[in-house]
């Protein structure tokens, strides 16, 4: 068995598999991040209590910005109802021009719905990447004293992010973070959809997370800091995700499986190397643990 924690209000859930976690991320009382452990002995040993710096991610501040649209866009139905109201009751009274204020009433309406529909749509999917990533960060914090954690990593000149990487004496790790719906086979690099309704192949996480491992490698090298590898895994929030073909470049594994599979490679960077990787890295990272 294991424990979901609410580390702001002390409460506390048992549950029987990680499912449940990706499912219960947060917390019923103050709505604050879960943090899944198997134990309380794990518990006690985690060291990461509170980020070493934090700034919005881009999943969060997409999110926002999508969700003040949307309340924009509903501020504006309410003027156009009351604008339409007031002309009528001025066409009623005998006013001449009331008429104006129900037209512009009317058109601010038809101009709302499709922005609030369109803003909550992708409002929602940014803060579901965002959820998403916060599932991995907690999964990633019962790593031990000695491993950092940046989030939202965005190297100069780069167009996307990095969702996280994590840096301390087994190596330099790089996490693609993703939650697609359905059933999919991966083989190697391909990954397929394989849905009663859609078969179909897809844009593959594994590419992208390899790419992002050597984007890694490519910008250390340029402050003079060589690592022999950088590790690119797929942190898969799937409940089905069949694996043919094994990619020895990239695995693909659970969120709570991260933390074990980095802990159990061989060491490979001293606390000096540690330290100058995160510091190159610091400042491109929205979150550091």
């Amino acid at each position: 068995m294991a424990y979901l924690i609410c580390e702001n209000c002390n409460h506390y859930w048992q549950i029987k598999s990680e499912e449940e976690f990706w499912v219960f991320h947060t917390c019923d009382e103050c709505g604050s991040p879960l943090l899944y452990v198997k134990n309380f002995n794990e518990y006690r040993k985690i060291t990461k209590d509170v980020p070493e710096s934090s700034r919005k991610t881009q999943n969060q501040g997409k999110a926002d910005n999508y969700w003040r649209s949307w309340r924009g866009g509903h501020l504006i139905l309410i003027a156009g109802a009351l604008m339409a109201a007031a002309g009528i009751l001025l066409t009623v009274t005998g006013t001449a021009w009331g008429i104006t204020p129900v037209l512009l009433g009317i058109i601010f309406m038809a101009l709302s719905v499709p922005l609030g529909r369109a803003s909550a749509r992708r409002g929602i999917g940014w803060k579901k990447g965002y959820e998403d990533e916060l599932i991995v960060t907690n999964c990633l914090r019962r790593l031990p004293q000695g491993y950092h954690i940046l989030n939202n990593v965005q190297l100069p000149g780069a167009d996307g992010h990095m969702d996280h990487v994590v840096v301390g004496p087994t190596g330099v790790y790089v996490i693609e973070t993703k939650s697609y719906s359905g059933n999919y086979i991966v083989k190697g690099d391909r990954w397929f959809l394989n849905d009663e309704l859609r078969k179909e192949e897809v844009r593959s996480p594994s590419i992208q997370a390899k790419r992002n491992a050597a984007a890694i490698k490519e910008f250390l090298e340029t402050r003079d800091i060589y690592v022999s590898w950088v590790n690119a895994v797929v942190a898969f929030l799937s409940a089905s995700c069949t694996i043919m073909e094994e990619d020895e470049h990239c695995r693909i594994l659970k969120p709570c499986q991260v933390p074990e599979h980095i802990m159990e490679s061989r060491l490979m960077l001293g606390e000096s190397k540690v330290k100058r990787i995160v510091d190159a890295l610091r400042k491109h990272a929205s979150e550091v643990w």
